[in-house]
This record gives structure tokens, C-alpha cells and sequence, in this order.
């Protein structure tokens, strides 16, 4: 293969970079502004401690930061290391996400199907569209997760909007978007439905996931704006029920607030975007990814006899569960078919994992709250 075939696939690449970046300086904002009920777009960027503005050249991604060696050039206070890495990392998550999606197509979307990706030749719009969707919902996650970690808060604008958005996403793409309806195989009547697990018929990913139920239903047909609506209502409405319930079954066992309302409108978010299937897992799969760090984290206080934080960041632990749910979905989600569209097992499962948390809930059993204490930096 030609040299020159990759320089669609560079160049597409690098420009993403690029805008990550750019995104990663505006989720600094949002990161800094939002917990304290600040406006977003005025005033301008300045020092968190003596009020200057910041230049437009300190603002840049990155080099903005180094120039000034993390300090306000003005009084000399140090800048937290924080918008450096959330710059950079949402970066190379855009780049990652555009090399999963649109060049190796890892969910295996008829729609996105290119020879080798996108090498050769730029991708199509339908292509970046679908990217700009999924770029959006990563990078709310990330502000969400940093927010919740530094603050134990999840602003309602943030997951509100981001949700509202969503919703339109899956109305004007409706599953099984980007694909053609055409080339989708649908389970013909008769048959034992989506329940039954065939690898040979395998449910095609969209942007949203799956549809909300299936085989869609005759006043909601697949590719129509009926359905995108209802699956993206339907994620968001599973997404807040199940985070409700399980701050509810959690603090039984905890005897005192622990989740907030704050992670039920997180995965409330996701679900608009991808389908009220993966806020299933999302909950669950983020407490295995908590549990390893807290259960240490606990014990290592009790030693040092530290006065513990009851509220827990679970914010982080759920959008990490639901990248994770999202990566494996090309398994993970034919694995799960019968439990998704079996009522009766998938009352069950949920049962089953209403009792896990009800049951970790008892084992982070805690003491009396800290106090959390501000810090000052660059807004």
C-alpha cells in the first residue's frame, strides 16, 4: 500500500487531536465554573486568586499551561495540574474514539464499513457525524466525572442538557443509524424473537446500541423517528429509575445518604445516547471498577484512623462502567440478548443485582462526614 494512502487517516487523525484539545480547554470551564453556579461564558478566563484575565496565547491547549509553567503570570500562583491533564486526556480519548469508530469500526456498523476504516479516503459525513454524538457523550462524561470527584456533585445543567441532547441524537438517528434499515436482517415473525441467541443473526450496532425493544414494532419501524425518540426516552428513563433504586437499596444498607441524585441523571445521560440496555450495566460494572480502590482506601484510613468521607465520587465509576459496557458491547451484548428482551429473567437479574447493592452497601457502612474544603484556581 501507497504511503499517500494513509494521509487522509493522519490528517483526520491530528485534526481530532486538535479539537479534543480545544474541548478538553472548554471542559476546564465546566469544570471549574459549574459547582458554584458560575456562568460558563462570561467573564472570560482569569486567575482564580488575583482576578486578571488570562491572554488569549495562555489559553491555548497545552502550551498555554507550559509557557507559563502552570503559574498566573501576573501574581505568581500556581495553576492545579488539573487542565493540563484534562486537556490532554480528552485529546487523546477524541483520537482513540475516531480510531475505535470510524477507522477500525470496532462495533461493526454496517453504515460505517470502509475499506480499512478510513485509509484511502476521508470519512463520510455520516461518519463524523456519528463520531460528533459519541465525542459529545465522552466529554460530558469526563467534566461529570471530574466534577464528582473534586466536589462529590454532578451538576443537573450539565447531565440535563447533555440529556436533552441526547434524546434529539436518537430521534434524528434512529436505530439502526448510522446503517440503512436495508441492511439490517430482522428477526422474521414467527420466530423465537431477540431472546433467542443466534450467531448468525446478530442485533447490529447504531448509535444508539440497541433499539429499545425488539423486533421493533410495526407503529415504530426501524430507521423511524418514532422509534429514535422512545429508545432515547426510554434510556433516560431506565437510566434514572435505576439509579434511584440503587441509591435507595444502597443507603438501606449504608443508613445514611450516600449516592447522590446526581449519578441517577448520569446515567440517565447515557442512556439517551446509547440505549437503556447499557445503564443496566453501567451501575454494576462501575462498583467493580470502585471497589478495588475503595476497599483499600477504607482500610488504610481505619489504620491511620482518619475521619472518613461517607459520599462516595461514584460519578467516575459509572461513566467508567459505561465505557467499558460500551467496549465490550460486540460480546457483552449478544451474550446478554436473552436477559435484555426476556421480561421475566431480566426482572430477575435486576433483583439479583438490587441485592449486590444492598449488600455493599452494608460493607461500606461508614462514620460521620468530612467537610469538604475549596480550592482556588483559574476560572
Amino acid at each position: 500500500m501507497e504511503w499517500w494512502y494513509h494521509i487522509p487517516i493522519v490528517t483526520c487523525t491530528l485534526w481530532v487531536f486538535a479539537l479534543g484539545l480545544g474541548i478538553g480547554s472548554f471542559l476546564n470551564v465546566l469544570i471549574a465554573r459549574m459547582p458554584f453556579d458560575k456562568s460558563i461564558v462570561w467573564p472570560g478566563s482569569r486567575c482564580g486568586a488575583c482576578y486578571r484575565p488570562l491572554r488569549l496565547t495562555d489559553n491555548l491547549p497545552i502550551l498555554g499551561y507550559l509557557r507559563l509553567g502552570g503559574k498566573c503570570r501576573f501574581c505568581g500562583t500556581k495553576f492545579s495540574s488539573r487542565y493540563l491533564w484534562i486537556e490532554l486526556a480528552t485529546g487523546l480519548v477524541f483520537v482513540a474514539l475516531f480510531l475505535i469508530e470510524v477507522v477500525f469500526n470496532w462495533h461493526n456498523v454496517p453504515g460505517l464499513v470502509q475499506p480499512f476504516g478510513a485509509i484511502g479516503q476521508f470519512p463520510s459525513l455520516r461518519a463524523w457525524l456519528y463520531f460528533a454524538a459519541l465525542a459529545f457523550l465522552f466529554s460530558m462524561l469526563i467534566a461529570a466525572a471530574t466534577i464528582d470527584l473534586h466536589y462529590r456533585i454532578i451538576p443537573l445543567q450539565l447531565t440535563y442538557v447533555g440529556t436533552l441532547i441526547g434524546i434529539l441524537a436518537s430521534t434524528l438517528g434512529p436505530w439502526p443509524w448510522p446503517s440503512d434499515v436495508g441492511s439490517v436482517p430482522l428477526t422474521p415473525p414467527g420466530d423465537y424473537g431477540w431472546t433467542h441467541f443466534q450467531l448468525t443473526n446478530k442485533i447490529p450496532a447504531g448509535l444508539a446500541l440497541w433499539p429499545f425493544w425488539g423486533p421493533p414494532p410495526a407503529w415504530a419501524p426501524a430507521g423511524s423517528w418514532q422509534l429514535g425518540f422512545l429508545t432515547g426516552l426510554m434510556g433516560a428513563a431506565v437510566g434514572q429509575f435505576i439509579g434511584r433504586s440503587a441509591k435507595w437499596l444502597f443507603e438501606i444498607g449504608f443508613q445514611q445518604e450516600a449516592l447522590g441524585l446526581g449519578d441517577a441523571d448520569l446515567l440517565m445521560m447515557i442512556g439517551s445516547f446509547l440505549g437503556w440496555q447499557i445503564t443496566v450495566l453501567a451501575l454494576p460494572a462501575g462498583a467493580f471498577v470502585l471497589l478495588p480502590i475503595l476497599i483499600p482506601w477504607m482500610a488504610y484510613n481505619a489504620i491511620r484512623g482518619k475521619q472518613r468521607d461517607p459520599h462516595i465520587p461514584f460519578g467516575p465509576g459509572i461513566a467508567a462502567g459505561a465505557v467499558a459496557c460500551w467496549l465490550a458491547w460486540p460480546t457483552l451484548g449478544e451474550a446478554s440478548r436473552f436477559v435484555f428482551f426476556s421480561p421475566l429473567i431480566l426482572m430477575l437479574s435486576m433483583s439479583i443485582v438490587g441485592g449486590g447493592l444492598l449488600i455493599f452497601g452494608l460493607i461500606l457502612r461508614r462514620g460521620p462526614a468530612v467537610e469538604a474544603m475549596g480550592s482556588g484556581n483559574p476560572t
